[in-house]
């Protein structure tokens, strides 16, 4: 698998972000049944991941020429995909998940692949996590659930959800996860939570992420 999640689905990564660690006990969906793609399914996003600072190479943005914004860095990820992440976010595994915090995740990009997804489309899939997620994370509620076009792939879904964690990083929460299919079938997560206090800022860095996403070469 070419990806940020390696043996599992990009739905599992959602449910392992937002809360499987910190009080729910699921199951991913994808490549490994249960819930699935990219932003929440337990109780909030898992603290204690590993630093992983050799793991990535970064460009500062800023720089004459760069198309990186001034306080961004581009990131080229072992596993093949380019990303724009804030100054002072560093890569960080969880077993087999990458993300990238500047915070121990609570503040969290999470990047999922799944080569071999398990639904019709990104929005069937993500209503299907959403069944999880609200049995299992506290005071969930659903802000948006649609399909949309992103780069161009009329295959894809954007999910925005908050809850209230009660474990790691205690709180209210805020979550959002953009989901596509590429070309080849291959289904890509891209997923980012904070704390709902300064949840503006974070939602202006989602979409600056997304302008900066590359996947793995097909």
């Amino acid at each position: 698998m070419a990806a940020a999640v390696i043996g599992a689905g990009a739905g599992f990564a959602v449910l392992q972000h937002a809360g499987d660690k910190d009080g729910g006990t699921g199951t991913g969906t994808g490549a490994t049944p249960g819930v699935s793609a990219g932003a929440g399914g337990g109780t909030a996003d898992p603290g204690g991941g590993t630093s992983d600072p050799g793991g990535a190479t970064a460009d500062p943005g800023g720089q004459a020429g760069s198309d990186v914004p001034e306080g961004w860095n581009r990131v080229e990820d072992p596993t093949g995909f380019v990303l724009w992440v804030p100054d002072g976010w560093v890569r960080q595994t969880d077993g087999d998940q990458i993300d990238y915090t500047p915070d121990n995740g609570r503040h969290r990009i999470r990047i999922s692949v799944d080569p071999s997804p398990d639904f019709e489309n990104p929005y069937m899939h993500m209503l299907d996590m959403e069944e999880g997620l609200a049995e299992r994370l506290p005071r969930y509620e659903r802000v948006k659930l649609r399909p949309n076009t992103f780069r161009d792939q009329t295959q894809s879904a954007l999910w925005e959800f908050r809850w209230t964690e009660r474990k790691e990083h205690p709180g209210p929460r805020r979550a959002i996860d953009q989901m596509y299919y590429g070309d080849n079938g291959t289904e890509y997560a891209l997923y980012m939570s904070g704390p709902a206090e300064d949840w503006s800022e974070t939602r202006e860095q989602f979409d600056t992420m997304l302008r900066g996403w590359r996947p793995p070469p097909e």
